[in-house]
C-alpha cells in the first residue's frame, strides 16, 4: 500500500515506526510547519518532522490544511491510503483523496472521548478501562466508522505517561493489521451509536489547579491525568507546586486538619484532601526542578504547611 503519514506529537512515534518498518510503501509524512515554543520563542519542529528527518522520509509541512497547494502536493503523490494520528481536521477533499480513503487512530473506546483529550478525561473521571479506535475518517470529530478496536485496562495508580505510550503502542499495532484487510478487501466497519458518544475537550489550564476540599480520588486523579505534563499543583508560599506520583493512602479520615495541610512520616509527604490522605513521589516548586518528595522535605523550615 502506497500511504502518507499524517501527525505532529510523540503519540504518532509507535504508528510511525510500525509504518516504516512495514511492508508498505510509506511515501511521506505531513506535518505542521516550525512553531515558536518555550521561553525563548524559539521556532520548534513537531516530533513527526524529526523523526522524519532522521529516518529519510519526504516530509510535507503545512500551516492550513484546507490550502490548494497541500491538496496538489498529495494528488501528484497519488496515495492509497492516508493515516491520521493526532492531527488537524483535515477537509473532504483531502479524506477522500486516497484509493481507500483516510483512516485515524483514536486513543478511546468510541463514541465514548470524542475530542482531543481522551487518556486525560479517562484518568479525571476515574475510567478502569479505555482502548483504541480505528476508524474511518470524516471532517465530523472522531465520529467515523469503526474498523477497529480494541480495550485496554486501566490500573487505579496508572498516569497519563504510561497510557500515552501503551496506547500508542496499541493502536501501531492494530494498524498494521487493519491495513492488511483493507487491502485485502475484507474490512468491516461498524457505525458509531450516536446516543452513546461523550466527549474529551481540549484542557484548560483552570483544570490543573487542585482544590484541596475535592475527595482524595478527585485529587488523586488530577494528579495522574497530568502526570508527567504539565502537572497538577497547588500553592505553596504563593508559588506554584506541581505534585507527581501521587497514591490514596487513607480514604477516610475525622480529625480536624485542614484540607491541604502537609504531614510528614519519615522521609514520605502525605497531604490532607477533602476525606483523606494522599502521597506523592516528587515535587516541582515553581522555578525549580523536579525532586523527590523525600529531598523536599529536607528543605522545608517548619512542621506545619497548608497548601493553597
Amino acid at each position: 500500500m502506497r500511504i502518507v503519514f499524517f501527525g505532529n506529537p510523540e503519540f504518532c512515534f509507535h504508528p510511525l515506526i510500525s509504518l516504516y518498518n512495514s511492508d508498505n510503501n510509506l511515501l511521506s509524512v505531513v506535518t505542521n510547519t516550525d512553531r515558536k515554543s518555550g521561553r525563548g520563542l524559539k521556532y520548534t519542529s513537531s516530533f513527526v518532522k524529526q523523526k522524519a528527518i532522521e529516518l529519510n522520509i519526504p516530509i510535507i509541512e503545512t500551516d492550513n490544511v484546507s490550502s490548494e497547494i497541500l491538496y496538489n502536493k498529495l494528488k501528484k503523490i497519488n496515495a492509497d491510503l492516508f493515516v491520521v494520528v493526532a492531527f488537524s481536521i483535515l477537509p473532504d477533499n483531502i479524506i477522500n483523496l486516497p484509493k481507500y480513503g483516510s483512516i485515524n487512530i483514536h486513543p478511546s473506546l468510541l463514541p465514548k472521548y470524542r475530542g482531543s483529550s481522551p487518556i486525560q478525561y479517562v484518568l479525571l473521571n476515574g475510567d478502569n478501562k479505555t482502548g483504541v479506535s480505528l476508524i474511518n475518517l470524516n471532517k465530523r470529530i472522531d465520529s467515523g466508522a469503526i474498523l477497529a478496536q480494541k480495550t485496554f485496562t486501566v490500573d487505579k495508580n496508572d498516569n497519563f505517561g504510561y497510557l500515552y505510550e501503551k496506547l500508542s503502542l496499541l493502536g501501531s499495532e492494530m494498524l498494521i493489521d487493519t491495513i492488511k484487510e483493507i487491502k485485502n478487501n475484507s474490512s468491516t466497519s461498524i457505525i458509531q451509536d450516536e446516543t452513546k458518544k461523550t466527549l474529551a475537550p481540549k484542557i484548560k489550564k483552570s483544570q490543573y489547579k487542585i482544590d484541596w476540599n475535592n475527595s482524595c480520588f478527585q485529587i488523586h486523579n488530577q494528579i495522574r491525568a497530568f502526570d508527567p505534563f504539565p502537572g497538577a499543583y497547588g500553592l505553596f508560599d504563593n508559588k506554584r507546586i506541581k505534585l507527581f506520583g501521587s497514591l490514596i493512602e487513607k480514604e477516610s479520615i475525622s480529625d480536624n486538619t485542614v484540607s491541604g495541610q502537609l504531614f510528614i512520616d519519615e522521609d514520605k509527604l502525605f497531604i490532607k484532601s477533602g476525606t483523606g490522605l494522599i502521597s506523592v513521589s516528587h515535587i516541582q516548586l515553581e522555578g525549580k526542578n523536579k525532586v523527590l518528595s523525600k529531598d523536599f522535605i529536607k528543605t522545608l523550615d517548619q512542621k506545619e504547611y497548608i497548601l493553597g
